[in-house]
């Protein structure tokens, strides 16, 4: 098929699609449904540098290519390249596509494609091997005629934003034995170990010209074909074999780790004694795999399941809860459940001194409001242990009444606003309210939690660092100087912390704090809208600066309304949550604002919350939220793909923190014995 636009627009339309994995100490790798890799990040090998320093990109891809007896040479991956047209501009092309019979991809438990040719089936499945930074690939003939397959890994060593440029610098040295290959890229930088089966064939080349045409542009601009970003990757060779019925599957391992498999085996992880054999190194890697994986999702499951049950009991109306009754997840939600819990889990990274969410895996960042939203939503599949963690690790932090905003990837950590203390109180209160009676979370508050946070509530009343502090009706304001800011949003956290704070007093018996910090909350909550109410938009004005009043309609003002006590009088929320779903909402998320943007999921969860909240759970609105959800789960489950017309932006990939808020949405808020009568897409 030739290179034209509609061939493009078609390939990068099916390359929004993205997987992830994780070794949960830093490395990653990452990619699309397609196998196309769109952005610089979408590579598979990436890992931390010393002492936890940025991550350094060591394998981008394979170039695999399968030969059926008798046939043309068929490439599995397709491939985004750039070509200069003399000293004209760069012109976008596609190798390798349609994707050769592609009948299946699946993320569960790691990303598995299946392709379906004349006489053959065959399917590759990567994985990363946990506590190590790893990638483990596999081809594997299923049935049919034998066919012979070509591997090539495409080899960088750059960051993660960065473009690898074909350089004298780049040493590719490649050290080869039976079974293994080495390849020094830079001096000064660790290897790249090749472990494989078959035959390795050295080449010592560059592959040019590869482009990555997501990273600054709408791929369905007319524009598309004359601005994009390429870079060069060094091949050292590849590796071939035959698949057939007398050998079914190829495995290559490739790693910064020289010593990985001796490794493994004094961690006793290669079965006793340690397999000899690479295949059989996998195998039982594998299985080890799908154990961690399913007592993770036995847990999530069974979190989930416990909270529904007292969700739907809180949502009932009072003559009608029943204690005894039962409310099931059905297949759909244990799915969905184990799909968003194992973001949660893959965000989750253990440190010296505490236990981070890496909220941004490809810088090795972790901003703190996502990081304590993903704490609240472990609290929703009762993960108390591990939530608990990860707020003492805040608390340990906080300083003159502010939490950190962002952790940088060596841990340290920065303060900006009041934001991450207010999201920190909440998740504290959560806690309890889910755990208070267990002598670990009482114990968790009484022994130091309580303590922090009054003296958060009283350094934000009486002014901290950063510009925080309260004007004389009780708003919080952050910034300095003509940077100072009073956000609708941030105020409205302000009032959920207040009335939380309420509740924690009562726990620890000030009752005199109690009382003190719901008059607060009240005062707060009756002068907020004549502060921040735009009657002619139908919203809230965003925030206040030195110049008044900003107007607009942003997704963030969906806060007064989402999160319970609902800030707002019915009135007012009923046509906040209509303004901003007609001015915001997309079937693939929120956008930023009217108008433009790309369509982010991690929004549906907020979204969702607010749309029942503001309705009073009416059996339409409930339809129409779950309808919503199950178009966002029939796409994250490859059901189907979102349709797009040309010219609009392709939408956001669902953060760590959008999971975290689509799994309390679908837990808490959605009826589940009312749920979903049919799901055939999912």
């Amino acid at each position: 098929m030739s290179d034209g636009q509609d061939v493009l627009v078609d390939l990068l339309e099916r390359s929004t699609r993205t997987w992830q994995l994780v070794d949960r100490r830093g490395a990653i790798a990452r990619g699309t449904v397609s196998g196309a890799a769109t952005r610089r990040d979408h590579v598979l090998l990436a890992t931390p540098g010393p002492d936890d320093g940025p991550l350094a990109v060591s394998l981008l891809r394979f170039d695999d290519r399968l030969v059926p007896y008798g046939g043309a040479p068929l490439e599995l991956t397709p491939t985004f390249t750039a070509a200069a047209r003399g000293d004209g501009p760069v012109a976008l092309g596609a190798r390798g596509y349609p994707p050769v019979l592609l009948e299946s991809f699946d993320d569960d438990p790691w990303p598995r494609w299946r392709w379906r040719g004349d006489g053959w089936v065959v399917e590759r499945e990567f994985r990363m091997i946990e506590g190590h930074a790893a990638l483990v690939a596999t081809w594997r003939w299923l049935e049919g005629s034998p066919v012979r397959l070509h591997v090539a890994p495409l080899l960088v060593d750059r960051g993660p934003r960065e473009l690898q440029r074909a350089t004298n610098d780049f040493r590719g040295v490649v050290q080869a034995v039976p079974g293994r290959v080495r390849t020094v890229t830079r001096d000064g930088a660790a290897p790249l170990t090749l472990w494989y089966g078959g035959v390795f064939m050295p080449a010592r080349t560059w592959q040019r010209g590869l482009a990555h045409p997501h990273e600054h542009l709408d791929p369905a601009s007319p524009d598309a074909a004359t601005s994009v970003d390429a870079e060069d990757a060094f091949l050292p060779g590849w590796v071939r074999t035959t698949l057939g019925p007398e050998q079914r599957e190829l495995h290559l391992v490739a790693s910064c780790e020289e010593g990985l498999f001796r490794a493994l085996a004094s961690e006793h992880r290669l079965g006793t004694p340690p397999a000899r054999t690479l295949a059989d190194c996998v195998r039982v890697l594998d299985l080890d795999a799908h154990d961690r994986r399913a007592s993770r999702n036995a847990t999530a499951v069974a979190g989930a399941a416990h909270t529904a049950r007292q969700a739907a009991q809180a949502h009932a109306a009072p003559e009608s809860r029943d204690p005894a009754a039962a409310t099931e997840l059905d297949a759909t939600d244990v799915r969905v459940v184990n799909h968003l819990a194992a973001r949660l889990h893959d965000a989750v990274l253990e440190r010296a001194d505490r236990t981070a969410i890496i909220t941004d895996p490809v810088l090795g960042i972790e901003y703190g409001p996502d990081a304590l939203r993903v704490a609240a939503a472990l609290v929703t599949v009762r993960e108390f242990t591990l939530a608990r963690d990860v707020l003492r690790g805040y608390l340990a932090y906080v300083d003159e009444g502010l939490a950190p905003e962002w952790f940088d990837p060596q841990g340290m950590p920065h303060y900006a606003s009041p934001e991450s203390s207010l999201w920190l109180v909440r998740a504290v209160d959560l806690l309890m309210r889910r755990d208070g009676e267990s002598e670990e979370t009482r114990a968790f508050l009484h022994d130091g939690a309580w303590r922090v946070l009054d003296g958060v509530a009283q350094h934000l009343r009486a002014g901290s660092r950063h510009g925080v502090r309260c004007d004389r009706e009780g708003f919080l304001w952050a910034g300095e100087g003509l940077a100072a800011r009073c956000r609708a949003d941030l105020n409205a956290l302000w009032y959920h912390a207040l009335v939380a704070l309420s509740q924690l007093a009562k726990r620890v018996g000030r009752r005199e704090n109690a009382a003190f910090q719901l008059a607060w909350a009240r005062e707060l909550q009756r002068a907020y809208v004549e502060r921040f109410w735009d009657e002619a938009a139908g919203c809230l004005h965003p925030e206040y600066g030195h110049t008044g009043a900003v107007r607009g309609v942003t997704p963030e003002q969906l806060h007064a309304v989402a999160l319970p006590p609902m800030l707002l009088a019915p009135d007012h929320a009923l046509r906040l949550v209509g303004t901003v779903t007609r001015e915001l909402w997309d079937p693939r998320g929120l956008r930023s604002h009217a108008g433009g943007s790309a369509p982010d999921p991690a929004w549906l969860g907020v979204w969702a919350a607010a749309s029942l909240r503001a309705h009073g759970r009416v059996p339409e609105v409930e339809a129409r939220v779950h309808a919503a959800l199950d178009d966002w789960a029939a796409h994250a489950f490859g059901g189907r793909s979102w349709s797009r017309v040309r010219g609009e932006h392709p939408p956001a990939e669902l953060s760590v923190r959008g999971a975290a808020d689509l799994l309390r949405a679908w837990v808490e808020e959605i009826e589940h014995p009312l749920h979903h009568e049919v799901r055939a897409n999912v």
